[in-house]
C-alpha cells in the first residue's frame, strides 16, 4: 500500500507527463494524431493491461473483491443518474446534457487506469476494468440519450467495446486459470505496460485547450464541485455506513474521483450542444482534480 509521500510522487510523476502531452499538443502535434492515439489506447493498449492483469491469481479474497465493485459500481452509476436529474433538470437546455452525461460518466478510464494501478498494482487494474463495466453501459445507454433524446446506441455498442471484451476474455482465461502462449503474453504485457505513459500523454493532449476564464464560470464550477467532491464524498460516506469490502471500496472511490470524460465534447460536438461548455468542464475538472485525487486517494487509504 502506498504512503503520502509515494502519492506525492505518482502526482508529480502524472501531471510530468501530463505536462508533456500539453505541450507536444499545442507545438507538435495535430488534432488527428490527438484521436490516433486515442483509438490507439481504448482499441488495444487498454485492453492488453486489462488482460494482464487478469493474470493475477483468482484468490477467494480476490474474487469477493470483484463481485463488491460490480456491485458498487453500478449502484454509483444509479447515483450519479439519480444526481444529473435532480440536479440539472433547470439547466439551460444546451448545456444539461453535457452536464448529466459529465456527471454519470467520468474518466475512469484514461486517468482512472493508471492512477489505480500506480496505487494498487495489477489488482487496482482488474477492479478498474470491473468497476468501469456499469459505466460503460450507461454511458453508451443513458449517456448517449442525454444528447439524442432518444435511446442510446444500445447494448451493441457496450459489448463490442474492446475493453469490455478483454474483460470478458480475461475472465474466462482467470476462471480456467489457462495461460495465454509465452509469446502471446509478453506481447500483450509489453502493449499494456505502455497504459499509463501514453494515457497520461493523452489526457495531456486534451488539456491543452485550457483556458483560466473556465475557472470563472459559475456552471462549470458547480460541475466541478458535483463530479469532484459531492459524488466521491457520497461514495466514500456509503461505504463507510456499510462497510464495504476495503479493496473494493477503495478502488471505486479513487475511480468516481476521477474529472470528466473526454466523450462528453466529442458528443456534444456530434449531436449540437454546447461543445465549447463541454471542453471547459472537461479541462476544469481535469485540471482540479490535480489537486483533489490525492486527498481522496489519501481519504482511500
Amino acid at each position: 500500500m502506498m504512503d503520502i509521500l509515494g502519492l506525492l510522487e505518482l502526482q508529480g510523476r502524472l501531471f510530468l507527463l501530463m505536462g508533456v502531452g500539453m505541450f507536444l499538443r499545442r507545438r507538435l502535434l495535430s488534432e488527428a494524431f490527438q484521436k490516433g492515439l486515442t483509438d490507439l489506447i481504448v482499441d488495444l493498449i487498454l485492453p492488453c493491461s486489462i488482460l494482464t492483469a487478469f493474470g493475477t491469481e483468482p484468490r477467494e479474497d480476490l474474487l469477493r473483491s470483484v463481485l463488491f465493485t460490480l456491485v458498487l459500481s453500478t449502484i454509483i452509476q444509479i447515483g450519479c443518474a439519480l444526481i444529473a436529474a435532480a440536479l440539472f433538470r433547470r439547466s439551460p437546455a444546451n448545456r444539461r446534457p453535457v452536464l448529466s452525461y459529465g456527471t454519470i460518466c467520468s474518466n475512469a478510464g484514461f486517468l482512472g487506469t493508471p492512477v489505480a494501478e500506480s496505487v494498487f498494482g495489477p489488482e487496482g487494474v482488474l477492479l478498474a476494468s470491473v468497476f468501469l463495466i456499469p459505466q460503460r453501459a450507461f454511458m453508451w445507454t443513458l449517456g448517449v440519450s442525454y444528447f439524442t433524446k432518444g435511446g442510446g446506441h444500445g447494448w451493441k455498442k457496450v459489448l463490442t467495446n474492446p475493453c469490455i471484451l478483454a474483460v470478458l476474455a480475461g475472465t474466462a482465461l482467470w476462471a480456467a486459470q489457462v495461460d495465454l502462449p509465452p509469446v502471446l503474453d509478453g506481447a500483450v504485457r509489453s502493449l499494456g505496460s505502455c497504459n499509463t505513459g501514453l494515457s497520461m500523454l493523452l489526457i495531456g493532449m486534451l488539456m491543452s485547450g485550457f483556458h483560466w476564464r473556465d475557472l470563472a464560470d459559475p456552471g462549470i464550477l458547480c460541475f466541478c464541485g458535483v463530479r469532484l467532491v459531492l459524488i466521491p464524498f457520497l461514495t466514500l460516506a456509503g461505504c463507510r455506513i456499510f462497510h464495504a469490502e476495503a479493496l473494493a471500496s477503495q478502488v471505486s472511490l479513487l475511480l468516481t474521483a476521477m474529472p470528466a470524460a473526454g466523450t462528453t465534447a466529442v458528443l456534444a460536438a456530434k449531436y449540437g450542444g454546447d461543445a465549447e461548455f463541454a471542453a471547459g468542464c472537461i479541462t476544469a475538472s481535469t485540471f482540479l482534480s490535480m489537486i483533489t485525487i490525492p486527498l481522496w486517494c489519501a481519504a482511500a487509504l
